[in-house]
């Protein structure tokens, strides 16, 4: 099957190649700062499962040994290239401060994991910062009803978001 590209015929093969390494879908991904790390993994994985590049987070390296067949090696070589392109996206999309904090892998899932463990306390800072927020907030008849409450349900959702649901009666006997 061949397809149309700005006036020329390309074969699906050349397709997938033109798409598959489109270098602006990664400036989709929003840099990482600290406070963003879920909203950060969640669009590095997507935008690196959209092009099929995850396959180092989602696999473990395949073993090759001298006995192997090529369609081992191939498979090899793949992983090899997706973790490649994984480790060079994420250190693209943090800050440079962000990532000379974080401990160097050759391996982009343990990579992502150690980045994991390090944004772990900083949820933990979060939330209670968001906790003391909505255990505070007062309504103040200055502003509208609609936006005060609109502001609370946005500091539950983000406690929702680090596992910390609050329930809905609770936002009305607090309002």
């Amino acid at each position: 099957m061949c397809i149309k590209f700005l006036g020329v015929k390309i074969n699906c093969i050349a397709k997938f190649y033109v798409f598959s390494v489109n270098p602006s879908a990664f400036n989709s991904i929003e840099p990482l700062t600290g406070s963003n790390f879920k909203k950060w993994k969640r669009d590095l994985e997507i935008v690196l499962g959209l092009l099929d590049h995850d396959l180092a987070l989602r696999e473990e390296k395949p073993e090759v040994t001298a006995d192997s067949n090529a369609e081992q090696k191939q498979k090899l070589e793949k992983w090899e290239k997706a973790n490649r392109i994984c480790l060079l996206v994420m250190k693209k999309s943090m800050t440079e401060t962000i990532c000379g904090g974080i401990t160097e892998s050759e391996n982009a899932k343990e990579f992502l994991e150690a980045i994991g463990l390090k944004f772990k306390e900083s949820e933990k800072a979060e939330t209670g910062t968001l906790m003391t927020k909505l255990a505070t907030m007062k309504y103040d008849g200055v502003v509208d009803m609609r936006i005060y409450l609109l502001s609370m349900i946005e500091v539950a959702s983000k406690l929702k978001a680090l596992e910390i649901p609050i329930a809905d009666p609770f936002l009305y006997h607090t309002g």
